[in-house]
């Protein structure tokens, strides 16, 4: 009778798990929509949103689209004002190391996270990188190759550098999809300003560009996705998590041209490919006085 017993009990477990994975889907389901903040360009954001759309119908996905650094200060004021009206949020990983510090953020612990490298999943389960942005510049609302270049080439070398470049007269442009525009218009010879997945899309379509590949290339902190502070649709938000860190939608992200974050999945362009990233790890005090030194430099305030 016991090996019986053990196979009935074997059989129940699928069974059980089975059983509650539908139930969270039928809650999920009848929460009827997300809002999703994110700081995805729409096209990327589109695509994967219909992904999942797609998948579990009739489920929709409210995007909110903005940078990082405005996703933050927009999540954070809502959360000073106790409004708490987004469900997911996807950002850089230096703008979800923040929001976990200021509360705005709830723990959940998605069973696809283990597909992922230690240090891409937040150590308290406040978060797990999606994909990671490789940087061939910056722009003035992210500091991350200014720091990493001082990191790898030491401060004092790496402020030099930036000196001399600020004496060119530089000219600024916000977002990196007008930037690539103009240069593909032939308003500009070159710029420092690009993430290589936008200059890869915009390859495709035949514009006349091209990103030079530094050594090391330096990778963003891992963009982050998230559950929010006392989501209002808390069933259909873990659903989201889950299939974004799905191979799925991991492979939604590489169709896109970015570089997921599950193990086993590859970046698009095959440049990258066994190519040596550096990625520049910084807190929120460290990041605020990049940025300080970033304006003082190129006199942006």
């Amino acid at each position: 009778m016991k090996p019986i017993a053990s196979i009935l009990v074997a059989l129940s477990i699928p069974l059980f798990f089975g059983a509650g994975l539908a139930q969270d889907l039928a809650k999920a389901k009848q929460e009827g929509r997300i809002v999703f903040y994110t700081s995805w360009g729409p096209s990327d954001a589109d695509y994967v949103v219909k992904g999942f759309e797609k998948k579990y119908a009739p489920l929709r996905v409210e995007t909110v689209r903005a940078s990082s650094e405005r996703t933050l200060t927009r999540l954070l004021s809502e959360h000073r004002a106790n409004t708490f009206l987004g469900d997911v949020v996807a950002v850089s990983g230096i703008q979800s190391g923040i929001l976990k510090e200021k509360g705005s953020l709830d723990r959940y612990q998605s069973p696809e996270a283990v597909n992922f490298p230690a240090d891409w999943r937040d150590p308290d389960g406040y978060g797990v990188g999606l994909h990671q942005t490789i940087y061939v510049s910056w722009d003035t609302e992210e500091f991350y190759l200014f720091g990493a270049l001082m990191k790898v080439r030491s401060k004092e070398k790496g402020l030099e550098y930036w000196r001399r470049l600020a004496e060119q007269q530089i000219n600024f442009r916000k977002g990196y999809t007008l930037i690539s525009e103009l240069v593909s218009a032939g308003e500009f010879p070159a710029a420092v300003s690009l993430y290589q997945h936008r200059v890869d899309e915009y390859i495709e379509k035949g514009a006349p560009l091209q990103w030079v590949a530094p050594n090391p290339l330096i990778g963003g902190d891992p963009n982050k996705i998230s559950l929010l502070k006392n989501a209002s649709r808390p069933n259909a938000a873990k659903l989201f998590i889950d299939f974004m860190l799905s191979m799925e939608g991991q492979k939604l992200l590489q169709d896109k041209g970015r570089s997921p974050g599950r193990i086993g999945i590859g970046a698009k362009n095959p440049r990258l490919k066994g190519a040596k990233i550096f990625t520049l790890h910084v807190n929120s005090d460290e990041y605020e006085q990049l940025g300080k030194d970033f304006n003082r430099i190129f006199k942006l305030q």
